[in-house]
């Protein structure tokens, strides 16, 4: 069998597009602009045990590199004088220790929880969906960054945190395994080799096991909130003084408090409310006890990864974490995947909003029957031949085609794919 033909060119040069019809098993793929090499990683070959101010000097650049590449990713509400993340100076050494060993950069993200409780206004499903796989794709890529400027890489570990919350907002433990199951299932699919998974019960000792059923899972649902709250609680926590005094954890209070108000809508636990006044007092009694477990779960984390990057979904001042949104939007810190839908433009934008939002503009894109995403509506995406768009981070777009009859594209779909190929950043068409 022949290897398959890979033909690369730019989408601004004047070339016949009649060469996808060249074999049976051509692949072709359009970039938009060129795409530079990247020039092999300073390596030193001085290794001489007398020269230790050389071999800090190094470890301080290599340093400067890998904070340069995550402070990129981050998105702060305050920055130092010089416009830097607050929280540059604290997390520098801890990057330079691993250097000095040889190790990858260790960070941890606590997230992904579950999908929002409103599939009405909100989300599209219970199930992961394009907005979680570019999530898990926009960290990807911060360790691929980070691997070009030091070569042992970054690590990424998600403590997922769902059962920190779900008893609060009326989602059931089986769902959030359901849930966290499908996310693992997608990185390994993807060969996301820098992401790793670490749920609760496993950073409290009470399972070993890198996986675990449906049926263990919810059996110790319980037993780990107790447990996280009797060995990270506070003793006479007070979360209104608290709140008064930590600017962080009041921005995500606000946030709970506003997001909830339609989070909640259709929730259990907030079906006995008599009327709108009750009904926000019963928010806000939420939000607090989240921020209480919010607390207890981020020292827990803190006692496991007390050498990693932290890096959060959350907005902040920056002094104490890296505020990392997933799906990076224009003139905003975007919303978590589990908290809104993505809808797609035809250039390969990603917008995230509410699925109430998406549907008055946009077409709804299923995948597998699961309703996946939103698309603009356009002629480009309506082909002769049968095809599948594969929208991914850094709006690269995969076209599957299925061969037609006669070999070949219709002029009409020779036009769109041309098309796509300026609007989008890269487009790679394949006949499947």
């Amino acid at each position: 069998m022949l290897a398959p033909t890979v033909v690369q060119v730019s989408a601004h040069l004047d070339i016949s597009l009649n060469c996808i019809t060249s074999t049976p098993s051509t692949q072709v793929s359009f970039l938009s602009n060129p795409h530079l090499v990247p020039q092999n990683p300073d390596v030193t070959t001085e290794t001489h045990p007398s020269a230790p101010t050389i071999c800090a000097t190094l470890i301080r650049s290599k340093a400067e590199k890998i904070m340069n590449v995550v402070e990129r990713y981050g998105s702060h509400e305050r920055t130092t004088a010089a416009g830097e993340w607050l929280g540059r100076s604290s997390f520098t050494p801890r990057v330079q220790t691993h250097i000095a060993a040889n190790r990858a950069i260790p960070m941890v993200l606590p997230a992904f929880p579950m999908k929002s409780n409103n599939r009405m206004d909100k989300v599209l499903g219970a199930l992961p969906d394009l907005g979680d796989e570019l999530g898990l794709a926009r960290l990807v890529n911060l360790c691929r960054d980070i691997k070009a400027v030091y070569p042992p890489g970054a690590v990424v570990v998600i403590v997922t945190d769902g059962i920190c919350y779900n008893d609060l907002t009326g989602i059931s433990d089986e769902e959030v395994w359901e849930y966290g199951n499908r996310l693992r299932k997608i990185a390994v699919e993807k060969g996301y080799a820098c992401i790793q998974f670490h749920r609760i019960m496993n950073m409290l000792g009470l399972y070993t096991g890198a996986h675990i059923s449906k049926s263990d899972y919810v059996k110790l649902c319980g037993l780990s909130r107790a447990e996280l709250h009797r060995r990270c609680g506070r003793p006479g926590f007070d979360v209104d003084k608290f709140l008064k005094g930590d600017e962080d954890y009041l921005r995500t209070y606000n946030g709970y408090d506003k997001f909830m108000k339609v989070d909640l809508k259709f929730s259990p636990v907030t079906k006995d409310c008599a009327g709108p006044k009750q009904y926000k007092k019963r928010i806000k009694i939420i939000a607090k006890a989240m921020i209480v477990r919010g607390v207890e779960y981020a020292e827990l984390v803190r006692q496991i990864y007390p050498d990693s990057l932290r890096l959060s979904i959350h907005p902040s001042s920056g002094q104490t974490k890296l505020s990392f949104p997933l799906i990076p939007q224009q003139n905003s810190f975007s919303m978590s995947p589990w908290h809104c839908s993505v809808a797609v433009t035809t250039s390969g934008e990603f917008i995230t909003a509410h699925q109430s939002v998406h549907r008055q503009k946009f077409d709804l894109i299923t995948k597998k029957d699961q309703p996946y995403y939103f698309r603009e509506s356009s002629p480009l995406f309506d082909w002769d031949t049968q095809v599948e768009f594969e929208h991914h981070y850094g709006q690269n777009l995969v076209i599957r085609a299925r061969r037609p009859d006669d070999q070949g594209l219709s002029d009409s779909d020779l036009d769109k794919l041309a098309l796509l190929a300026i609007k989008q950043k890269s487009v790679s068409f394949i006949f499947v």
